[in-house]
C-alpha cells in the first residue's frame, strides 16, 4: 500500500468513523456474544462471530460516520472538533460521506436478510436507532431526556444482538444487557454534569442545562440505584452459584476498590463514591457472569446457595 493510500485509509479509520470508539462499543456488543455461546467448539461458531463482527463493525461505524456527517458545520467553527471530523476538516467530501454511510448502513441489513426474522429485525432497529440520534428531524442527540433513553436502548440492543446471534437470549442476557444501558446512562448523564458550565456557554441544551445541576443530580443517583438493584440481581441469581464466580467477584470488587480509588473531581460529583463503586461493582459481575456461562458449558455442578449461607 502506497503512503497516499495509506493516508485515506487513516483518515477513514480515525476521522470518519472513529475507529477507537468502534472498538470501545464493539467489546460490549462482543460480551453479549460470548455470553450467549452454548458450545465451547470454536470451530462452530467461527462463521458466526465473523458475519457477527462484520456487521457488528458497519453498524458501529454508521453510527459514529453519521454523527460526523450532521455535526460537520459545527465542528467547522471548533478547533477541537475540526481535526478529527474529516467532512469538517475537507478531507472527505459531503458527497463521498453520503456514499461510504449509505454502504455501511446497508451492507449489515442486506446480510442479516440471510440470518432470520430475529437478527433482520434487530438490525434494522440498531441501524434506524444509530440514525436518529444525529440525523435530523429526530437528532435525538439535541433532545434533552430522549439522548439518554436513546443510550440505555442502544447498549442494550447491542448486548442483545450479540447475544442472539450466539443463539442465545436468556434472562441473565436480558438482565446484563439491561445493567449495560442503565451504566451508559450513568456517563452521559455524568458528562452532562460536567460539561454543565460549557454548556451554558455555548447555548448547548441538555438534561443539566433544561433540569440544573442540582436536579440532575437526584436523576444521576435515581440511575445509580437502579444499576445496583440489576448487578445485585446478577450477583444472587448467578454469580453466588459456583466458588469461581464468587473468588472473582470479590477479587475484582475489593483490589479495584482499593487501587482505583475515587479522586477529587474524577467524577461528576465530589463525593459519587455510589458512582466509582458501581463502575467497579458492574465489572467484577459482569467478569463473574462470563466465568458463569463458563462453568455452565463445562458442567460445573452449582452449589446451593441456601445450603451455603446456612439456611438447609
Amino acid at each position: 500500500m502506497d503512503k497516499t493510500k495509506e493516508k485515506k485509509l487513516m483518515v477513514f479509520l480515525n476521522e470518519f468513523i472513529r475507529i477507537k470508539d468502534v472498538m470501545r462499543w464493539g467489546v460490549i456488543s462482543s460480551f453479549g456474544f460470548l455470553l450467549g455461546v452454548s458450545s465451547l467448539n470454536p470451530m462452530k461458531y467461527l462463521p458466526s462471530f465473523l458475519l457477527f463482527f462484520i456487521t457488528t463493525f458497519c453498524i458501529l461505524s454508521f453510527t459514529f460516520a453519521i454523527n460526523n456527517y450532521y455535526d460537520a458545520e459545527s465542528d467547522k467553527k471548533n478547533p477541537r472538533r475540526k481535526n478529527v471530523n474529516a467532512i469538517a476538516s475537507g478531507k472527505i467530501s459531503r458527497k463521498t460521506g453520503v456514499s461510504l454511510n449509505i454502504i455501511l448502513a446497508l451492507t449489515p441489513i442486506a446480510v442479516s436478510v440471510f440470518l432470520g426474522f430475529k437478527l433482520l429485525t434487530l438490525c434494522l432497529t440498531l441501524v434506524f436507532l444509530m440514525w436518529a440520534y444525529s440525523a435530523p428531524p429526530l437528532r435525538l442527540k439535541g433532545r434533552p431526556g430522549l439522548d439518554i433513553v436513546w443510550h440505555f436502548s442502544a447498549f442494550f440492543l447491542l448486548v442483545i444482538w450479540g447475544s442472539l446471534f450466539a443463539g442465545s437470549l436468556e434472562t441473565i442476557h436480558i438482565l446484563t444487557a439491561a445493567s449495560i444501558g442503565v451504566f451508559s446512562c450513568i456517563g452521559q448523564i455524568g458528562n452532562h454534569i460536567e460539561d454543565y458550565r460549557f454548556d451554558m456557554e455555548s447555548g448547548t441544551t441538555t438534561l443539566a442545562v433544561k433540569l440544573g445541576v442540582e436536579k440532575t443530580k437526584k436523576v444521576l443517583n435515581g440511575f445509580t440505584a437502579t444499576h445496583l438493584i440489576l448487578l445485585t440481581l446478577l450477583i444472587l441469581l448467578y454469580i453466588i452459584n459456583y466458588y469461581t464466580t464468587m473468588f472473582f467477584f470479590l477479587l475484582v470488587a475489593v483490589a479495584g476498590f482499593l487501587i482505583i480509588r475515587p479522586k477529587k473531581g474524577f467524577f461528576p460529583t465530589k463525593r459519587c463514591y455510589t458512582y466509582y463503586f458501581a463502575v467497579v461493582l458492574g465489572g467484577a459481575v459482569y467478569g463473574s457472569c462470563l466465568i458463569y456461562r463458563l462453568n455452565s458449558l463445562l458442567n460445573v455442578s452449582p452449589l446451593n446457595p441456601l445450603k451455603l449461607l446456612g439456611i438447609l
